[in-house]
């Protein structure tokens, strides 16, 4: 999956930075940025986009929109999921 940044008032997550999380990992190689806040308010919908057999089951299309709680720095995420090579 791909966890991009699309809007940011953060001083260290910039518009455009990315994770990627292969499986259950954090690529750290392909990751620009890793904020514990955000990855920890996203995880539930991070292992369900990687583990649904059809996101809509959980109300979600392939690629959407969340956002970190932190109010002061306020970052809008786009997740999307890509299937690994194998």
């Amino acid at each position: 999956m791909t966890v991009r940044a699309k809007d940011s008032r953060c001083p260290y997550v910039k518009e455009g930075d990315k994770m990627v999380i292969r499986g259950t990992m954090v690529d750290l190689r392909e990751t620009d940025s890793l904020c514990t806040v955000a990855l920890g308010a996203i995880n539930y919908s991070l292992y369900m986009m990687a583990n649904a057999d059809d996101p809509k089951s959980y109300g979600r299309d392939e690629r959407y929109c969340l956002q970190c709680p932190d109010p002061e720095t306020r970052v809008v995420f786009e997740i999307s999921r890509t299937p690994l090579d194998e």
